[in-house]
């Protein structure tokens, strides 16, 4: 998306190139059992400190609010291999993805600051 002030283009990046330089991680789910082996997955992925939480909103905050993690946005951390995973894996994977990009669109609205990460499922 082009800005355009007094008749000229404004310098600012194009989508394409938002995309271009947006990280995406792949997190291989196919030895993953349980939950725990989903969050030592992402907070590995994340480069978060040892002390880091392991709930939801562990990783919301440190994903969107961010300052703690070796990773930082823009990134998409996608899941991988996930045919097989049991429906309680899943349900915590949707339930971060949910939960971070609830709070991406509340700061975008509070803040006018889009932070630019989200938790994929592939297959």
């Amino acid at each position: 998306m082009r800005l355009r002030r007094w008749g000229r283009a404004e310098a600012r990046p194009t989508e394409e190139a938002d995309r271009i330089a947006m990280r995406t991680i792949e997190l291989d789910a196919s030895n993953w059992r349980t939950p725990p082996d989903f969050v030592s997955a992402l907070k590995a992925a994340l480069g978060a400190p040892e002390w880091h939480g392991s709930n939801v909103v562990a990783f919301v905050d440190s994903m969107v609010a961010g300052g703690i993690n070796a990773l930082k946005p823009p990134y998409v951390i996608k899941v991988v291999n996930a045919t097989k995973l049991a429906p309680e894996v899943i349900d915590l994977i949707r339930a971060v993805s949910s939960a971070v990009e609830r709070t991406r669109v509340r700061r975008l609205a509070r803040t006018g600051e889009d932070v630019a990460v989200s938790l994929a499922i592939g297959n």
